[in-house]
């Protein structure tokens, strides 16, 4: 594996899969590393139920926040109520300054059609992939369809932007920019130099098939995997018991066939831990456990 980044160059550091394989714990574990590391870190998790706050220790709200004890690092989630809500206001108060009431009343209805909280998390999650505030963004995702969906650029996305003014000059204008926008998020995708795609699962049948298949749609999108993270591998002098000992064999039999499940990503096994991963004393012990390099972010 490559050093880390360049000081100043950006890095996009996705961690996916079945709901309940760690992601957030892993995540957490990485972005600690990528500022322990000197980068300027945002860790931000697009999943309603993930834990990042309790892990922590502190308050994670939708507005980047700093973490106590972890210097250069800070954390949010995209809420999908609140994000909706702002999106709501931003784009009826620009309205309100260009157009006719009509128009703007026209738009205040379409914006309360069921697509337009997916388009308000894709935007904030836009925001997070582009933004030049931080040298690595660190994405927890929500499980793996609809992490697929959020990455699949929706048409519902590109139907509400010509739905805020049909026809206008204005609009298209902001169209263009809009879709240039799109344009830039999916060439950060696909440019391995400043994504890594990892896709976190047991050494289990159902986790890894579940990231099988979602692998297999984002590298449709041009976004193969980079790395595959096999979460609480059991350590072989700890399986003395017969039934420890069977799941040991049983897990590494998994760990032999992910070269071929997963082809070009890095194997990146991270020993089960005697305790839960809460506290920041409890990430960097599970820091340590990780494969050299792999919470620095290198290839």
């Amino acid at each position: 594996m490559s050093p880390v980044p360049a000081k100043g160059s950006r890095q996009r550091i996705f961690l996916a899969g079945k709901g309940g394989v760690g992601k957030t714990t892993l995540a957490t574990a990485v972005a600690v590393g990528q500022a322990h590391a000197g980068r300027k870190t945002l860790l931000l998790t697009t999943d309603p139920a993930a834990h990042t706050g309790l892990v922590l220790g502190t308050a994670v709200g939708e507005d980047p926040v700093a973490v106590p004890g972890v210097p250069r690092l800070d954390v949010a989630r995209i809420d999908p109520a609140e994000a909706t809500a702002r999106y709501q206001a931003d784009i009826l108060r620009d309205a309100e300054t260009r157009y006719a009431p009509e128009t703007v009343a026209r738009l205040r209805e379409e914006l309360n059609s069921p697509c337009t909280e997916e388009v308000a998390v894709f935007r904030r999650f836009l925001w997070a992939l582009l933004t030049e505030a931080y040298e690595t963004v660190v994405f927890d995702t929500a499980p793996t369809g609809h992490t697929v969906r959020l990455l699949s650029l929706p048409l519902s996305y590109q139907q509400q932007l010509q739905a805020k003014a049909a026809g206008m000059e204005e609009s298209r204008a902001v169209d263009d920019a809009e879709a240039a926008t799109m344009a830039q998020a999916l060439a950060v995708l696909r440019d391995p130099h400043q994504t890594i795609w990892a896709w976190v699962v047991y050494p289990e049948a159902t986790p890894i098939r579940e990231a099988q298949r979602g692998a297999a749609e984002m590298d449709a999108l041009g976004v193969p995997p980079g790395w595959v993270f096999v979460n609480q591998v059991l350590p072989e002098a700890a399986c003395v018991h017969p039934l420890f000992r069977q799941r040991y064999v049983m897990q590494q039999g998994y760990l032999d066939g992910l070269s071929d499940q997963f082809p070009g990503a890095v194997q990146m096994p991270v020993p089960l831990l005697a305790t839960d991963v809460v506290g920041l004393a409890a990430v960097d012990e599970l820091l340590a456990a990780m494969p050299p390099g792999v919470a620095m972010g290198a290839h």
